[in-house]
């Protein structure tokens, strides 16, 4: 055999090892990111900690695919304890997380996936059961709900700022116009239509293993949660100073005239 030839079997065979290598990674990563994906489409977080690192799943992105974690930050964002609100302004909070989680990831579409030694990177197209963005558009459609519940509990409020402070009154008003709020972003996120957003998984092999380690910065579900919680209650805490500040104003114009008459 000629030393030419030789060398041509050994290019040949070096190729075919650093082929099959690569052809075998990318099929396990394809199948951890199948598997992470399809667990998320579920919403199993248990699932998906068979396809990711420990680190990743207690992470705050995997977080913000945990109901209590989203209604957690609804109430760190209103600024309010939850032992204050009564069960129905809890039970609004905790239905409508809930849903956001639901419909967070429904679909999904690997688009790419490349390869660098023991990292990985993986594009994938995910379909959202609902439009992010459509939470951020209620303000406008809840003036009239709360200029009717201001008008309907106006002298309600005005005692109870006079009688028993500020913080009892704004404990009124939550209790009231959570559950009303939040009503009105439910019928918005159930009709709002599918969205697709683009995400990278970044992934790592451990042990031979290959593992989620992060999602990008605009990861969907996750994202949305985050966008959805935050919306509900931006919009919860705007009507809730509407109607406070309205009263407040009252409350402190007829302790003046009290004061003046006497």
């Amino acid at each position: 055999m000629s030393k030419k030839l030789i060398t041509v079997l050994v290019t040949v065979f070096t190729v075919m090892i650093l082929t099959t290598g690569c052809n075998s990674d990318k099929k396990a990563v394809t199948e951890t990111v199948e598997g992470f994906l399809n667990a998320m489409v579920a919403n199993d977080m248990e699932k998906a900690s068979q396809y990711a690192t420990e680190e990743f799943m207690e992470s705050n992105t995997m977080k913000l695919m945990q109901p209590d974690y989203l209604a957690d930050t609804f109430y760190a964002t209103m600024n309010i304890d939850k032992e204050d609100l009564d069960e129905a302004a809890q039970n609004a909070v905790n239905e409508y997380v809930k849903n956001v989680v639901d419909k967070a990831y429904k679909s999904f579409e690997i688009q790419d996936i490349k390869i660098q030694e023991d990292t990985a990177a993986a594009t994938a197209r995910i379909t959202l059961g609902y439009n992010p963005d459509a939470s951020t558009s209620v303000s406008d459609d809840t003036t009239d709900l709360v200029n009717e519940y201001q008008t309907e509990h106006y002298d309600e409020l005005v005692a109870i700022f006079t009688e028993e402070g500020e913080k009892a009154m704004n404990k009124k008003i939550y209790n009231d116009l959570i559950p009303i709020v939040i009503g009105k972003m439910q019928e918005v996120l159930e009709s709002s239509e599918p969205s697709e957003e683009k995400t990278i998984l970044s992934l790592v092999k451990k042990d031979g293993v290959w593992l989620v380690t992060d999602l990008d910065e605009n990861r969907p579900g996750a994202a949305a949660g985050d966008t959805a919680a935050e919306a509900a209650a931006g919009n919860t805490a705007e009507a809730a100073a509407t109607g406070g500040t309205a009263v407040e104003e009252a409350a402190a114009e007829a302790a003046t005239q009290e004061e003046t008459a006497k």
